[in-house]
């Protein structure tokens, strides 16, 4: 069986709308895939954009192929995963009818039946064929409870905005009056603490101050239940606003979902060599420093990204994700590789050979440095930013945090 489908990226018109133009067609054969880029799309010349840094770089005329169960990994980008895929299949008859199948969706569906206004800039489908799956997902995100969450599938693809745990795109408005922003609302799982979302903001924040590239982010209550709110940083302002085409860095390496942890594609090094804007290549190292400091050792590579900014221009979008884990004890293993030769311990000897190859510092006491005033300013400032962020949520429990933000590095070679 052969299906086609179309590949649209949204761009900005003539009157800063947002408007669809066609790039390719993508096409699914059994175990193959094809993209092919359209021809009026290549006559664009400069204004003609790749689709990532690795896989579909060239705008070539023949076609690029593929074998294996899922797609280009930058169409794994803008698959539904995760909360929104659990959602959808389960609402299915609600938007596709007598046409809803009761099989898992694959790959396919996961495209066509994914938002237009997903995850950067592309989409798979037409426009007009696309079901409003919105709508039901901005009802899902007001019903939030403890026991719709307790449901969700932890799917394994790892979207990247999708994952194990629950995350639906939307709008927030600051006050009635004021223009919605786009909006990643992101909900711990059952098995979590409530305020580990408290702890993800107070991360952030953390990175905003020691000067790292950081979205707008705070913490509300919907129904009860704590949420991290994230300004989402591939849409401008405003629910018509620019869209800015992003990728993930497992795209970038060339990765599908569910790679091994320990393939030699998943470092941080090789990201590291896809960088070329000035600054790039030091804040990556200053956020394995940060995720080493918090011990988010979620650090897989759907949880950074890249961000374009013109013809062969990527640069590292800002931070997201940095998950601060309750349980910590010991040197935290990253699930990508911190140096050339594959090493994923964020040991103090690891971490000051990571400032010279990934930071492009120029010595050991420079790496030791850069890192000192990351744990310096993590142990001194996460209390007070911890209990900002915990004003409005019930049950934040800042002592309860202290081993996680105050981890006695001193102990660690």
């Amino acid at each position: 069986m052969t299906r086609r489908a179309p590949v649209f990226r949204w761009t900005t018109g003539p009157d800063d709308t947002r408007l669809p133009v066609r790039v390719g067609e993508l096409t699914q054969e059994q175990g193959r895939w094809e993209f092919q880029y359209n021809r009026t799309y290549l006559a664009g010349g400069q204004s003609a954009l790749e689709l990532d840094p690795q896989g579909i770089r060239l705008k070539q005329g023949a076609p690029f192929t593929q074998i294996g169960v899922a797609p280009f990994p930058v169409f794994c980008d803008v698959a539904l995963a995760g909360w929104s895929l659990d959602i959808l299949q389960n609402r299915r008859q609600q938007f596709l009818g007598s046409q809803a199948s009761s099989e898992p969706w694959g790959w396919w569906e996961r495209l066509l039946y994914a938002p237009a206004d997903g995850f950067g800039a592309l989409f798979v489908g037409e426009l007009a064929a696309k079901p409003a799956v919105e709508d039901i997902l901005a009802v899902e995100v007001t019903s939030v409870t403890p026991q719709a969450l307790a449901t969700v599938l932890r799917e394994s693809s790892e979207g990247a905005m999708g994952g194990e745990r629950p995350k639906v795109l939307g709008f927030f408005r600051g006050t009635p009056e004021s223009e919605p922003v786009p909006t990643l609302f992101k909900f711990a799982t059952p098995s979590e603490r409530p305020d580990t979302v408290v702890a993800e903001a107070t991360a952030l924040t953390l990175a905003k101050e020691l000067g790292m590239k950081v979205p707008d982010h705070h913490v509300v209550e919907l129904n009860g239940l704590p949420a991290l709110c994230i300004s989402r940083f591939d849409r401008g302002p405003g629910a018509t606003g620019p869209v800015y085409h992003c990728v993930s860095a497992a795209t970038a390496l060339g990765l599908h979902p569910g790679t091994d942890v320990d393939d030699p594609k998943r470092s941080y090094v090789s990201l590291r060599s896809k960088l070329r804007e000035p600054g790039d290549a030091l804040e990556l190292f200053r956020r394995i420093v940060l995720n080493a400091a918090v011990g988010n050792t979620d650090d897989h590579p759907w949880n950074t990204s890249l961000r374009q900014m013109g013809l062969a221009r990527w640069e590292l979008a800002p931070l997201y994700d940095v998950l601060p884990f309750f349980h910590r004890s010991g040197v935290p293993v990253f699930r990508m590789a911190i140096l050339k030769r594959g090493a994923r311990a964020g040991s103090m000897k690891n971490l000051v050979a990571a400032g010279r190859q990934i930071g492009g510092l120029r010595s050991d006491a420079e790496a030791r440095d850069e890192i000192s005033k990351i744990l310096a300013h993590v142990h001194r400032e996460w209390s007070p930013v911890f209990e900002a962020h915990a004003k409005s949520i019930s049950g934040s429990r800042a002592d309860c945090w202290q081993p996680v933000f105050e981890f006695p590095w001193r102990d660690c070679p």
